[in-house]
């Protein structure tokens, strides 16, 4: 009697979790929105419980304040840009240094189009140091993967490059974050050109 008791309790539970799971995707992806549209700073928690047509109250209840819920979110946007990486690294087999760069480029700005508010997410100035220690060293080790399989492969100097291609990214994801600056895609493609020059400096002459 006790084992049966103890099953139908945990089939209650289940349900029940999967719609808290389903809350939070709810509340942030509707974050999502309103950082996108107003910034980080200048967004508030009933603009988003709103968004997300939820109470507040709920809202509090899985993000008891909004450096919580913007951590939560860029976590699960970076994870979301990390599996992309690592996706491009095994199909990115046979292009050049230089055809590598530019699929990175194009990645990211799928991404960036995908979850504009990412920029907003990076940008904050509460981001615990050793989360963005680490996460900094996660990109440039993915982008360093994708460039180790061009042909020729780049291995020299492979922690400069991916840094320099990760730091161009970063200009670049603000760029495409700015209302005014966005307006000017050569700025883009000037970043883009010159990554593609870098690379193909370093790539090994044969």
């Amino acid at each position: 009697m006790a084992s049966q008791k103890s099953s139908e309790e945990l089939k209650n539970r289940i349900p029940k979790r999967q719609r808290g799971h389903e809350r939070v995707v709810i509340l942030l992806d509707a974050a999502g929105k309103v950082f996108a549209r107003r910034g980080y700073d200048a967004a508030t928690m009933t603009e988003i419980a709103a968004e997300a047509h939820s109470s507040i109250g709920s809202l509090y209840q899985f993000f008891p304040t909004k450096p919580l819920l913007a951590e939560a979110l860029h976590v699960d946007r970076l994870d979301r840009l990390k599996a992309g990486l690592r996706d491009m690294a095994e199909g990115s087999t046979g292009l050049s240094a230089a055809e590598c760069g530019e699929a990175i480029f194009d990645a990211l700005a799928a991404f960036m189009e995908t979850y504009p508010e990412f920029a907003a997410l990076a940008g904050r100035r509460d981001i615990p140091k050793e989360r963005k220690a680490r996460s900094r060293a996660e990109l440039k080790e993915l982008i360093a993967g994708v460039l180790r399989r061009a042909q020729p492969p780049i291995s020299a100097d492979i922690g400069l490059m991916s840094g320099i291609v990760l730091e161009l990214l970063r200009i670049a994801a603000v760029v495409a974050s700015d209302p005014d600056a966005a307006e000017d895609r050569r700025i883009i493609g000037e970043l883009r050109l010159m990554l593609r020059r870098r690379l193909e400096d370093a790539a090994p002459q044969i």
